[in-house]
């Protein structure tokens, strides 16, 4: 009970409390048999929580699961990422599809304690849908006599509705005569208009900060914190000038000659999910021009994920720097 309050972001007991717990320990009998949970007893916890949760907020039609259902539709004018409700699919019931999502937010995580520490997981996986028709089969038998709550749900427990919320901005344009940035200016004047700038090491970088955008040849001037990085991108535009390191790699601009197809398939994903690989403009940028299209997810289906669900993932998995500075 005392985790089932903590879930609803409650410190006392309603009249329907007891029956969704109950429930939640029917779930947990559930998770526990799944090889996903092997090992995590304390994820099954939270699993079998946040799907008496899912139940709660299904039959109330209020709490977080609406909240999440709502800011999604707005935002993409579709019911889920990932999964295309089938003919049976009831929006104010329980459904599969629905389920499915439920388990792979608790199994895919945002990183908590450092930029790389987050967890990705496969929304296609086999034992993941077998999961989800085992608890949607009890869901549905339990529906017409589970309890209506009347208080909601935290609107957070999916996911923070606000990152849906967050719109997208429109880059600036790339013409050297608009740019209110001097260094900009210069790059773009040096390019002849082409926004991004492709630099291997640290010393090709820093010779240009001083050859072609006029800096002081002075170690402390030259940005000395990205001397144990390679592979940078500068991008400029009439707002300013930017700098991504370690992700020219993944680029496959026309020009870009340190482009590389083997890491761009190992570790190019972490550009939509590892918060700060790569500065949020920049990706936006590569996204619009295509140069990011061969990146894929690490799972069988990943590339096609990322073509159709991209925008959300980077929204659940950069959080607050999506859209930021």
């Amino acid at each position: 009970m005392q985790s089932w309050l903590e879930a609803n972001g409650r410190k006392h007991a309603t009249d329907t409390d007891t029956w969704y717990v109950c429930l939640a320990n029917e779930l947990l009998s559930v998770v526990e048999k799944s090889p996903l949970f092997q090992g995590r007893e304390a994820q099954r916890t939270q699993v079998a929580t946040a799907l008496s949760l899912y139940m709660q907020d299904a039959v109330a039609q209020t709490g977080g699961w609406t909240a999440f259902k709502n800011a999604y539709r707005q935002r993409y004018g579709t019911e889920l990422p990932f999964y295309v409700p089938g003919k049976d699919y009831v929006a104010d019931e329980v459904n599969h599809e629905d389920i499915a999502l439920v388990l792979w937010t608790r199994l895919a995580r945002p990183a908590e304690r450092r930029p790389d520490d987050y967890t990705l997981q496969d929304p296609c996986d086999a034992e993941l849908l077998h999961v989800a028709q085992v608890v949607y089969e009890l869901l549905n038998r339990l529906f017409e006599e589970a309890p209506i709550s009347e208080t909601p749900s935290p609107d957070a427990w999916v996911m923070d509705i606000n990152r849906l919320k967050t719109p997208v901005m429109p880059l600036p344009g790339s013409c050297a005569d608009t740019a209110s940035d001097r260094n900009a200016a210069r790059c773009l004047a040096y390019s002849g208009g082409e926004p991004l700038l492709f630099f291997r090491t640290y010393s090709e970088l820093a010779y240009f900060f001083v050859h072609t955008l006029g800096w002081e040849n002075q170690k402390e001037n030259l940005l000395p914190e990205l001397s144990g990085h390679s592979h940078f991108i500068i991008y400029a535009n009439a707002k300013g000038m930017l700098i991504g390191h370690d992700v020219a790699c993944y680029f496959h601009a026309p020009h870009n000659t340190i482009y590389s197809p083997d890491e761009t398939r190992r570790t190019g994903h972490r550009l939509f999910c590892e918060p700060g690989a790569c500065p949020f403009d920049l990706l936006k940028y590569g996204i619009q021009q295509g140069y990011l299209e061969e990146i894929a997810l690490p799972f069988a289906n990943g590339r096609n994920i990322l073509r159709t669900d991209g925008d959300f993932l980077m929204r659940y998995y950069l959080e607050e720097y999506y859209e930021g500075e």
